[in-house]
């Protein structure tokens, strides 16, 4: 792998940057001051070859609101090019304080990172994390109809000390997928997935689920898309009630379905999705399904304003154990945003907006809904090429 980026490096590296810096206001609710000022940034290096590519990134960030923080991210990817398909080799690095609140951003998490977005934030809005995640992934062409794409993972992601883990522990376990799609026409194709995890928390608890899902996926007309899948899973959740004690385990069969369409007219986007399975809560450790439903529309004129909303919110259709931290049947949270932005020039940018925040149930320091305005600025550059 050395030798490949030594040979990745020297056949024309190009990097690129970005830079984005919000300020952010609203009321006080509850205490929490959605007042702050954030900036992030965005290093990409890229280096393709004849038989592979090689990228690098680095993505800080930081907050000034009630209290700062940094969060440094960053990762590497190798790519080896094979008679087929490709062999991938990721790595994913996190650590800093990051902020959780709902209000920071509504741009969905990849998977690994420390909160997914349909799930409500933490008791603290800053909190000290850690992140790692290790992948290595096949992408195989069998034939012209067939491929073949699978990946396995160690991920590492939750409070980076014993105070943070009080909020968000620490969770550490592998992840495996394995895909086989078919093209059954020109417009129709056929997807099984299987999926697993093996989760485990600082806090004593397990949570391991299990699925198997068939889609369809079809072009409906040029301009729209639509795709569903559905199967079945299981989940084992595995919690310690007693120190020292047998855990109590329990296992169930659970339900896996989505369902998403996509359509673009010129320069209008719209997206509409909804899904349900179960998932490891990285707030208290269960095993907890979710129904979900996401929505986006945006209008990106290649010159003038454009401007964007969109919503993403969540049902627990099943109970925790019952700790502090457990959802229960029937908690809704809502996370939407609305803005519109100003190109600049061909490389920067102009936003403003608004965001705003629901929980039925918040938990003890966070309020059930927030609101607030945001006004940003985005500046794209090359850095080397």
């Amino acid at each position: 792998m050395l030798v490949l980026a030594i040979a990745l490096l020297g056949t024309g590296l190009a990097v690129d940057g970005s830079m984005r810096l919000e300020g952010r206001a609203g009321s006080v609710v509850d205490g929490q001051d959605p007042n702050s000022v954030a900036w992030s940034g965005d290093v990409l290096a890229t280096a393709p070859g004849p038989d592979g590519t090689l990228r690098l990134g680095l993505q800080p960030s930081a907050v000034v609101s009630q209290q700062s923080e940094v969060l440094v991210r960053g990762f590497a990817e190798a790519g080896l090019r094979l008679d087929r398909g490709w062999l991938r080799v990721r790595q994913r690095l996190g650590y800093g304080q990051v902020d959780l609140s709902p209000l920071a951003a509504t741009t969905a998490l990849a998977p690994g990172e420390v909160l997914q977005p349909v799930q409500p934030p933490p008791a603290s809005r800053f909190v000290s994390v850690q992140e790692s995640n290790t992948a290595v992934e096949l992408d195989l062409a069998a034939s012209n109809r067939l491929r073949f794409t699978s990946q396995a993972a160690w991920a590492v992601t939750g409070g980076a000390n014993a105070i943070a883990r009080e909020t968000l522990p620490l969770a550490r376990g592998p992840q495996a997928r394995a895909a086989l799609e078919w093209r059954a026409t020109r417009l129709d194709t056929v997807r099984s997935e299987l999926t697993g995890s093996d989760t485990r928390y600082s806090n004593g608890r397990r949570a391991s689920v299990a699925g198997l899902t068939t889609g369809w996926r079809t072009v409906l007309t040029r301009e729209s898309e639509l795709s569903l899948a559905a199967g079945p899973g299981v989940g084992r959740a595995e919690t310690v009630e007693i120190p020292g004690e047998a855990p109590k385990v329990t296992i169930l069969p659970y339900l896996l379905a989505s369902a998403d369409y996509r359509l673009t007219v010129k320069e209008t986007v719209v997206s509409l999705g909804s899904s349900v399975e179960p998932m490891g809560d990285p707030l208290s450790g269960d095993v907890i399904e979710r129904g979900s439903l996401r929505a986006s529309v945006g209008w990106n004129p290649p010159h003038g304003i454009g401007w964007s909303a969109r919503v993403i919110g969540s049902l627990a259709l099943t109970s925790g154990s019952g700790g502090p931290t457990s959802a229960r049947s029937g908690d809704q949270f809502l996370q939407g945003e609305l803005g519109a932005t100003l190109p600049l020039g061909p490389s920067s940018s102009l936003s403003a907006g608004a965001r705003a925040a629901f929980a039925s149930r918040p938990l003890p320091g966070q309020p059930g809904k927030q609101w607030g305005a945001f006004l940003g600025y985005t500046v794209q550059f090359p850095l080397v090429r």
